[in-house]
């Protein structure tokens, strides 16, 4: 997938869409969009092969949409990334049933993920070099979209407590929650062993 990318990125330096020097970070921003659109395709194929399309993409499309601000755990490698995005998506299919058979138990862990959600907001992703303003942005973003899919999903499952779908969106939420959780632990340990080494 590199060589994709720094093939494709030369291409747009010969075709003057970037200059030269802009090269290594559209390099970067390629190959992630290469690898998303792989991994993407091939969760949505598992899917389709278990007969859970729909339940997997109202998974995807809230889960997707919380972590585009929120952030969280990332893998250290493309592959791990890919391993860990298709067994937490597979996940979902064992674990949505018993959200389903427990709607007042399940209602309680949904508040629980967005009050999380809602006090972390957002990871401190070291590869984004955010400004202060900036994070600050992200996190009022993050907050409002927990916000307002959060609420909109205790409502729902308040009212549908036995429809499937809900409890795969559900999932989504509580999801998120888990790897912010762990990406402030890992940050926290990284932290840590930056200063041991000093």
């Amino acid at each position: 997938m590199e060589q994709l990318s720094i093939m494709l990125t030369e291409r747009m330096v010969r075709n003057g869409i970037i200059v030269d020097e802009d090269k290594p970070g559209y390099c970067y921003a390629v190959q992630l969009v290469i690898e998303k659109v792989i991994g993407l395709s091939l969760i949505l194929v598992f899917a389709l092969c278990l007969h859970k399309l729909v339940q997997i993409a109202a998974f995807l499309s809230i889960f997707v949409l919380i972590r585009r601000s929120s952030d969280g755990v990332h893998c250290k490698t493309a592959i791990g990334c890919f391993c860990a995005s298709v067994l937490l998506c597979l996940s979902t299919i064992m674990v949505a049933p018993i959200i389903t058979a427990y709607p007042i138990a399940s209602q309680c862990v949904l508040v629980v993920a967005v009050f999380i959600l809602l006090m972390i907001a957002t990871a401190d992703n070291c590869h984004l070099n955010l400004t202060e303003r900036e994070r600050e942005i992200l996190k009022k973003r993050s907050r409002i979209t927990v916000l307002v899919s959060g609420i909109l999903l205790m409502a729902l499952t308040s009212v549908f407590p036995e429809f499937e779908l809900l409890s795969y969106m559900a999932l989504g939420v509580i999801y998120n929650a888990l790897s912010l959780i762990m990406a402030k632990i890992e940050g926290r340990r990284n932290q840590s062993d930056d200063y041991e080494e000093i």
